[in-house]
């Protein structure tokens, strides 16, 4: 019987079968093609909020049905609810909190990017819709979120003008406080 020769075989192979091979135990590397985001995105955006969020204790998710058809808003998706024109705050806190947990849980069947991006959605309907930060990250931090996040091809119009109008918010000018001299 015949030893594999490792060296060998790797000295023979093909630069990109030579990286792949490489890239498969970092966990960064990028396991999905941009028109599989773009077909993930569209079905996430389109989910019903209660089949996704439905998860946390039960008491948060029967606030979380309340929330959903309070006053009748009837927001049934992800989309429906970044694109209302005043959401439920408590209801793009529990977004943010879903998309958090699922953005480096190495058993989340949501991609990161995915998630990363309904992370960001989250907060930039605060700050757009409700002008409520719901985050504690910081302007520069906020501004790499919100410009990775809008300058994905894979990403629905309608969040990357969402996006594009959060980065405004956040890079206007703050009004001074307190007393003058």
């Amino acid at each position: 019987m015949s030893e594999f020769d490792t060296a060998g075989a790797l000295f023979k192979s093909a630069p990109k079968s030579i990286a792949a091979f490489m890239a498969a135990g970092d966990e960064r590397a990028r396991l999905w093609r941009a028109d599989e985001l773009a077909a993930i995105f569209r079905h996430q955006m389109a989910a019903p909020i209660l089949v996704d969020l439905g998860g946390f204790d039960p008491a948060t998710a029967g606030r979380l049905k309340t929330l959903g058809a309070a006053q009748g808003l009837l927001l049934k998706s992800f989309l429906e609810l970044f694109l209302h024109p005043v959401p439920p705050v408590e209801l793009l806190t529990l977004t943010k909190e879903f998309a958090k947990s699922n953005m480096d849980h190495p058993e989340s069947s949501l991609p990161g990017e995915i998630a990363a991006v309904l992370y960001y959605a989250s907060i930039a309907a605060g700050l757009v819709r409700l002008d409520q930060r719901l985050s504690q990250l910081g302007d520069a931090e906020l501004d790499r979120g919100f410009s990775w996040a809008k300058e994905q091809r894979w990403v629905d119009p309608q969040i990357q003008q969402l996006l594009a109008q959060a980065l405004q918010k956040i890079s206007r000018p703050r009004p001074a406080t307190g007393a003058t001299s």
